[in-house]
């Protein structure tokens, strides 16, 4: 299923033009200087995203490894919010808060301007990707033996000797690791480019876009999707591999100790407040900034930007021509697709992870992670090349948005189903039940609440997607993100905010349903 796509959008062209016309196009495209500026930037703000993302998450991965702080269980929630959010939302949040006319200039009555540049496309991007660096790291740190912290200390060495010469040393792997996928993440980053970097500052990402739809230069754009794979492939390799070095040596007899607050040291405590209060105001003050824009459209408190999303005028301006729909259809197309990707992504993960239940296959890793090495333009182009005569847009949208969730979806599944007990499954065969019954009514209802978790997961990712959709879409299919991507374009900020509230909302509300349902299942003893 990944490579037809993909070798799609390699050879595109070829047939069109010939293997000799088509060859000299692709030369040309690797000859050109944009090309490799496009390929320097996108590793730079990638690479800088990345370190920014290391240094900020390194005491916060420190802390929620080691100390039992109060709303430890908040904090580790809430850490997730911004890598679910759609990157439009990002967009939106930096610009609210960041922009020219944002809550931070506002606040200071200074008039930078940081947004629409490479300082604005970091910014999103470690907003976007820094939980990744919190949760690697602060998983690092637990494999890490409190009895080596002992022995150091027993020696005389000093806290920041420690972490210099024992700790650091020993969590590289899980720094690597997550400073491997958050530079993936960016590398291929879109929206959030396409957005803040316009031509002046286009990754390989936006290339490939401009030279398939803008330019309609398949060959080029399929030249530019092999550069990029690539690279993201070596990378991807070089993540098993860390992840390899990982895994060795037994965890058998490792101590590890989580300390309670209240013995640790008055100046640690504030130390720890005060990080997460900071990293709460970068987190957050950008998402508030949507809410409180989205009400004061022109400085005066209003809801005027909510009831022209209902009612789709603004002054002279049809908003529903803008997006291409209106609010009720927006909001079914939204919640019908993801809801359908989450469940193929969740129904196939499933069926893998029990297939593979107890087993280690080699290289199983490394396949699984594949999609990872694709970027979503060029799987998104890819779809879109081969079956756009064949089956309809929304139906290829959710072959691929399955496909890209699948790694992620997959690997949560088939932790949980690895935590169940194989006796289970085997007295229920020896009492003759059959495969559907033991599925049905003994394994689902025992791993629910995983179940949903790696559900709710990829629902996340499909109603955040915006380049599968943009990508296939072309303009008939209208989601949050590709609405508020239309709005943005056509100058109506205030209703783009309010429709970013609404998503908020609409989330919010739906997650709490699917946590509901599966804590009452949990409360039934299933």
């Amino acid at each position: 299923m990944l490579i037809p796509p993909v070798l799609a959008v390699l050879g595109a062209g070829v047939l069109d033009l010939g293997f000799a016309r088509w060859l000299e196009r692709v030369v040309s495209v690797l000859q050109r200087s944009g090309t490799w500026r496009s390929l320097r930037f996108s590793a730079m703000q990638a690479a800088v995203s990345a370190v920014v993302c290391i240094v900020l998450a390194l005491p916060g991965a420190y802390w929620l490894s080691h100390y039992s702080f109060p709303g430890k269980r908040v904090v580790q929630s809430l850490s997730l919010l911004p890598f679910v959010l759609p990157s439009l939302i990002v967009i939106l949040a930096v610009l609210s808060f960041y922009g020219r006319n944002g809550l931070l200039n506002q606040l200071l009555g200074t008039d930078l301007v940081i947004v629409y540049s490479p300082i604005g496309i970091v910014i999103a991007h470690v907003l976007f990707n820094i939980s990744v660096a919190l949760r690697i790291m602060a998983s690092g740190w637990m494999e890490v033996d409190e009895r080596y912290r002992e022995v150091s200390a027993g020696l005389g060495e000093g806290p920041l000797g420690r972490l210099l010469h024992l700790h650091l040393p020993l969590l590289l792997p899980a720094i690597l690791g997550a400073a491997g996928i958050i530079f993936l993440y960016c590398f291929v980053s879109f929206g959030i480019v396409l957005i803040f970097g316009g031509v002046r500052y286009a990754t390989l990402e936006v290339r490939i876009y401009q030279e398939m739809f803008v330019n309609l230069n398949l060959a080029a754009a399929g030249a530019l999707a092999a550069l990029q794979l690539a690279i993201c492939a070596g990378i991807v390799f070089l993540l098993q591999w860390t992840s390899s070095r990982r895994r060795i040596g037994s965890t058998r007899g490792r101590k590890f100790v989580v300390r309670r607050w209240d013995t640790v040291r008055r100046t640690v405590r504030w130390a720890c407040a005060g990080y997460w209060a900071l990293l709460a105001l970068f987190f957050f003050a950008p998402l508030a900034a949507i809410v409180i824009r989205a009400f004061r459209p022109a400085g005066n408190w209003s809801t005027a930007a909510f009831v022209s999303l209902v009612t789709g005028r603004v002054g002279d301006r049809d908003i529903h021509e803008i997006i291409r729909a209106d609010f009720g259809e927006l909001l079914r197309t939204s919640l019908g697709i993801a809801l359908v990707t989450a469940t193929v992504t969740t129904m196939v993960a499933f069926a893998a992870a029990r297939a593979l239940r107890g087993r280690r296959v080699p290289m199983l890793d490394a396949v699984v992670s594949l999609p990872l090495a694709i970027s979503s333009v060029t799987f998104s182009l890819g779809i879109w090349l081969l079956g756009s005569r064949l089956l309809p847009g929304v139906v290829l949208i959710w072959i691929t948005q399955s496909l890209m969730a699948f790694p992620l979806v997959f690997r949560s599944v088939r932790t949980v189903m690895d935590t169940f007990p194989i006796r289970y499954t085997e007295t229920a065969q020896s009492l003759g039940a059959s495969l559907w019954f033991r599925v049905g009514t003994l394994e689902i209802p025992v791993l629910w609440r995983g179940l949903m978790n790696a559900f709710t997961f990829a629902f996340a990712l499909s109603l955040s997607d915006f380049t599968a959709v943009f990508t296939i879409g072309r303009g008939e299919i209208v989601t949050f993100p590709v609405a508020m991507y239309r709005l943005i374009g056509f100058q109506s900020f205030d209703v783009a905010l309010a429709l970013g509230v609404w998503y908020i909302v609409v989330v919010a509300v739906v997650f709490a349903v699917i946590d509901a349902t599966s804590y009452a299942r949990e409360g039934q003893g299933l």
